[in-house]
């Protein structure tokens, strides 16, 4: 017994920490999960606390028979899948089907949370023990997926023919879906009237801003119906135009927390147009290992599959490094940001964040694959400005009233900001599509606003009457 057997899950990560191990050690991978439960039965004895049968899975003899033979000879066995409840139960299958009769301290648990030369030796100077609840908590998962997918599924089949199987997940995220369904078509759309001005000052600067009616009044202004729209606005054209006020805000925009699995998910979907499959598809390359070019593979991320905020002191301490000399001690807060996990994430995992947090995406541009480089820089550009300094954004609000001898009182409002210090919007991108608004106009505020005078007089280019319609939920 000279070499020590180590077990992950995939070819790919088997490849990468060998050349990180050394010799030594004998990396393979296990293709997964190597039992389950049994295909064409339920598995699950419901009148004995539920207890699982567990059986090798189909096609995984040779992988088993060439584990059982490396197991039996080395000296020291490490199960090393993913951090997560899935590859602790992978690790505890592993150890229940390789132990035969070697002692159970022959079989060691290694996590990490990245794949750097760092990380897994770190690891493997210390390794601990299979988490017995963890794994416990991935077997209740799965008992429950098999429970609800062979006994409602059957239903399933012989009401809808050609139906899927029925999920533990999905069968309730269907019921959510058809809700919001019936409530799109049963919405009954009620019309309602937006009312405005294009104004302008009476000297120059006298490039025209668009103010909304906001108050009728003193109430705010909901205009219901096609008639009453039409009088005010003839009831506003006799009107004369005046600043009433013109308030000052600054507003402090902190930084964004890094990415967790659901947020880099949705993230990816709207600036990348990804499925969250294939944003995960490409996370697991990038945590993997990926070849830079210099004869050896390192992973470019952290373990994709977290819901904390955690981030590594080494790594934090890196980032604000690396920010104060790219952007300056300005952009740099006084104290690193702390992100709040939820009370039930798994604390001993990370956010998604580089390994190595100096590695812009720019000097990876010309290795990385496409769609690989698209989402290291989104991963990259959000991790960076989760430890930044907040935005700084002053927002000016014209209140204009329209003056005359009637009864009633309209105020109009238009509201515009500019960014006073860009602080994190510097890195994710923000500041960027700011000033794209603020040029095509495309923003919810208005695109700039003239330097105005309390009491000032302004012209009215032209009168706004837009009728519009409540729309029903969003999908």
């Amino acid at each position: 017994m000279t070499k020590n057997l180590v077990i992950v899950e995939s070819p790919a990560k088997a490849k990468t920490i060998n050349k990180l191990l050394g010799k030594e050690f004998l990396v393979k991978a296990s293709m997964g999960h190597v039992r389950d439960l049994p295909e064409r039965s339920l598995g699950v004895d419901v009148a004995r606390e539920f207890k699982p049968q567990y059986v090798p899975i189909k096609g995984r003899a040779k992988v088993l028979a060439e584990l059982q033979a490396a197991a039996a000879k080395a000296e020291k066995v490490y199960l090393a899948p993913d951090p997560d409840r899935e590859g602790e139960a992978i690790a505890w299958h592993l150890r229940e089907v390789l132990q035969g009769n070697s002692p159970r301290e022959k079989f060691l648990r290694v996590t990490y949370n990245e794949i750097t030369a760092h990380a897994i030796h770190k690891a493997f100077s210390e390794p601990g023990q299979i988490d017995q609840l963890r794994v416990d908590s991935q077997q209740a998962r799965r008992i429950l997926d098999r429970v609800v997918g062979y006994k409602v599924s059957p239903m399933l089949w012989r009401r809808i023919p050609g139906a899927s199987s029925a999920g533990r997940v999905q069968s309730v995220a269907l019921r959510l879906v058809c809700e919001r369904e019936r409530a799109i078509q049963g919405f009954q759309p009620e019309p309602y009237w937006v009312l405005g001005v294009k104004a302008a000052k009476r000297t120059e600067p006298r490039a025209p801003f668009t103010a909304l009616l906001a108050r009728i009044n003193g109430e705010k202004a909901e205009v219901k119906d096609e008639a009453l729209a039409l009088r005010l606005v003839e009831e506003l054209k006799r009107r004369e135009l005046r600043v009433a006020d013109v308030l000052q805000k600054d507003i402090r925009k902190n930084a964004p927390p890094p990415f967790i699995t659901s947020s880099l998910q949705q993230a990816a979907s709207s600036a990348l147009g990804f499925s969250p499959s294939r944003t995960m598809r490409i996370a697991q390359k990038l945590y993997e290992g990926v070849n830079l070019g210099h004869g050896s593979a390192s992973g470019l991320i952290t373990y994709m599959r977290t819901d904390s905020f955690a981030i590594a002191q080494e790594a934090r301490d890196q980032a604000r490094e690396y920010i104060l000399k790219t952007h300056g001690p300005e952009f740099l807060p006084e104290t690193p940001n702390v992100f709040r996990s939820r009370s039930s994430s798994q604390e001993a995992h990370e956010a998604i964040r580089p390994t190595d947090p100096t590695l812009a995406p720019e000097g990876l541009k010309d290795v990385l694959e496409r769609d690989d480089w698209r989402l290291y820089d989104l991963i990259w550009r959000r991790f960076m400005a989760s430890q930044m300094a907040p935005a700084r954004i002053a927002q000016r609000t014209a209140e204009i009233e329209a003056a005359g001898s009637g009864a009633d009182t309209f105020l109009f409002r238009a509201t515009a900001s500019e960014i006073v210090f860009p602080g994190f919007m510097r890195v994710s991108g923000l500041e960027q599509r700011k000033k794209e608004e603020a040029e095509n106009g495309s923003g919810d505020e208005a695109e700039s606003l003239p330097p105005l005078a309390k009491g000032e007089g302004l012209d009215a280019v032209e009168w706004l009457n837009d009728r519009k319609e409540t729309q029903p939920p969003p999908r």
